[in-house]
């Protein structure tokens, strides 16, 4: 029980002072912040507070055994680490990603349309990586709804390993590196052509190694010895 509360709340930590960091970039990269957007930052860190506190008391209920096999499925604890949370809650937290996502959007368009820092191609192609980074984000998290609660362990496992190699390890690291590289600009340390190409570059490692070095985990699967073992290769070191 310690363990799975630890794990999320590092996760809801982890996500949360990315996500917090993304709003914070969007408007001093364009220059420009959209009417109501505090309002919508205030409203999206109320939905967090529920989201930490009504999920961790599902999970407590959940563990100790106070409610029905259906009732832990959607508010208690599913029992798969990383993907802790009852499926409301999950659901719940997708929706506040995607509404991360509109009031990032939001911010970012104006300077996607004009360009930023004196050059406008270079800086498009630079917050064209933050947005679809940003989309990713959104997006991706989804994968932890592709099973339903008497699904194949098989199935649900690898879908697991989606959220947590391709959404926790993968995109998040990509949207990093645009962030500082966005920092680095502005701190006037590196050219943004510079930076554009290194984050391209950082991008293409981090996507060959997470998407192919998922394979080391499908070990429920079926999956053939070459395939684990291409997966092996090119998994983070545990």
């Amino acid at each position: 029980m310690s363990r799975s509360w630890h794990v999320q709340l590092a996760i809801f930590w982890i996500a949360t002072s990315w996500l917090a960091t993304g709003l914070f970039i969007a408007p001093a990269v364009s220059g420009h912040e959209p009417k109501f957007q505090r309002l919508g930052v205030n409203f999206l860190f109320m939905a967090l507070l529920v989201i930490v506190v009504g999920s961790l008391a599902g999970q407590w209920f959940g563990i100790m055994q106070k409610l029905g096999f259906v009732q832990n499925f959607w508010l208690g604890h599913q029992g798969y680490e990383y993907v802790d949370i009852g499926r409301f809650w999950q659901i719940f937290l997708l929706i506040g990603l995607f509404l991360w996502l509109f009031l990032m959007g939001r911010a970012i368009w104006p300077a996607l349309k004009r360009g930023t820092d004196g050059s406008p191609a270079e800086s498009r192609h630079l917050l064209a990586l933050f947005l679809i980074s940003s989309i990713a984000i959104a997006a991706f998290y989804g994968a932890g709804l592709m099973w339903g609660r008497q699904t194949n362990l098989a199935i649900a496992e690898y879908w697991r390993w989606w959220v947590v190699h391709l959404w926790v390890e993968g995109f998040f690291e990509v949207f990093a590196t645009v962030v500082i590289a966005f920092l680095f600009v502005r701190l006037g340390l590196i050219e943004i052509k510079r930076a554009t190409g290194q984050v391209l570059f950082s991008t293409i490692i981090f996507l060959f190694g997470g998407i192919i070095g998922t394979f080391h985990h499908l070990y429920f699967s079926g999956t053939p010895t070459s395939v684990m073992a291409l997966g092996q290769l090119l998994a983070p070191s545990k």
